[in-house]
């Protein structure tokens, strides 16, 4: 049995790390390689570098600055794109670490890898699949711009570009804060036209489908989306009101949270697909990741002491964790720094 660290949540009872770990390191990037589970032949590509992550702060193409992520949570508050979207930017460590990674893949992995046309159109295939599965966001007119990679990315990886992973990350982000804007306008402004007494029909899976030919079309699938959003909060008793504080929230968090998005998280994806194109159960690890999994491996964690959660935009304190902070002298009129 193989273990998915992309999207299996590990035990210490499923894995075992043997005697067969290989480490190497080169321009302050520490590569791991190592075998899951005894005689197993899935392997993992574990990344940490160690350089500093420039941040990226951008002005739209009005010459405003982009809205917070506090800012988009108001209701009703105006939703520009050209405000909201700033493309994010790579770095040339990254570059770097896609080479290394390469050189991990060709000389320690257990299969046989070509980096050529093959590699690149199935990475391709991998990456706009991860990005954009369900055919929600892309226009057919966008997957044909930036077909142009498909058997070029291998060409670009090998000489330590990521810059196609990036542009194409770029035009599925704006696409999806479009999406986005759109939902949220139906749902703050056209809730009370809603027709619930025409018989109307959503294609929950599109995953077959084809993406849409134009605006309009997509226009189409998101109106339905909402629709049966709101038929479904209906069903539970909620009124009108109700119904519109409900998604108009939901939305605008989820908006909120897509704005959060920058250049590590597109280079986390990109590498991903790259190493899981190579085989299925092989991953590659941003530094953050690798230190949550290592977490999960031990079944120990490095913390504050407590849990936290997300509430409407603040970081909310769930609870302690037993032993967390034991040696901090807890008291009514005491402020714990965190």
């Amino acid at each position: 049995m193989g273990l998915n660290v992309l999207n299996v949540e590990p035990h210490a009872s499923d894995v075992r790390i043997n005697s067969c770990n290989e480490q190497t390191q080169s321009n302050g990037i520490t590569v791991w390689l190592t075998a899951t589970r005894k005689n197993s032949k899935y392997w993992r590509i574990m990344i940490n570098f160690s350089k500093t992550f420039l941040a990226i702060g951008l002005l739209s193409a009005l010459g405003t600055t982009p809205a917070t992520a506090s800012d988009v949570t108001e209701p009703n508050s105006p939703l520009v794109l050209e405000s909201l979207f700033s493309e994010l930017a790579s770095e040339p460590i990254y570059g770097e670490t896609a080479l290394e990674l390469l050189e991990q893949l060709k000389t320690k992995h257990y299969a046989s890898i070509e980096i050529n046309d093959n590699f690149s159109s199935l990475l391709f295939d991998q990456y706009l699949d991860a990005l954009d599965g369900s055919k929600l966001y892309f226009l057919a007119e966008d997957v044909q711009k930036i077909a142009r990679y498909r058997y070029t990315l291998d060409n670009s990886l090998s000489a330590g570009n990521v810059e196609p992973g990036f542009e194409i990350y770029n035009l599925y982000h704006k696409r999806v804060i479009e999406r986005l804007i759109y939902s949220i306008d139906r749902i703050e402004n056209a809730v009370p036209q809603m027709d619930f007494t025409i018989d109307e029909y959503l294609l929950l899976d599109r995953e077959n489908e084809p993406f849409a030919a134009n605006t309009a079309e997509l226009d189409e699938v998101w109106r339905k989306r909402i629709k049966n959003s709101v038929l479904s909060l209906r069903l539970t008793g909620d009124d009108e009101e109700e119904i519109v504080e409900k998604l108009s929230k939901r939305y605008r968090n989820q908006l909120s949270q897509v704005l959060k998005t920058n250049g590590k998280d597109v280079f986390q994806t990109y590498l991903s697909k790259v190493a899981a194109t190579v085989d299925p159960h092989t991953s590659y690890f941003s530094p953050r990741d690798s230190e949550n999994f290592n977490m999960g491996l031990s079944l120990s964690l490095q913390g504050i002491g407590a849990q936290l959660t997300t509430e409407d935009e603040y970081t909310k304190v769930v609870e302690l964790i037993k032993g967390g902070l034991q040696n901090v002298p807890m008291s009514s009129n005491k402020v714990i720094e965190l």
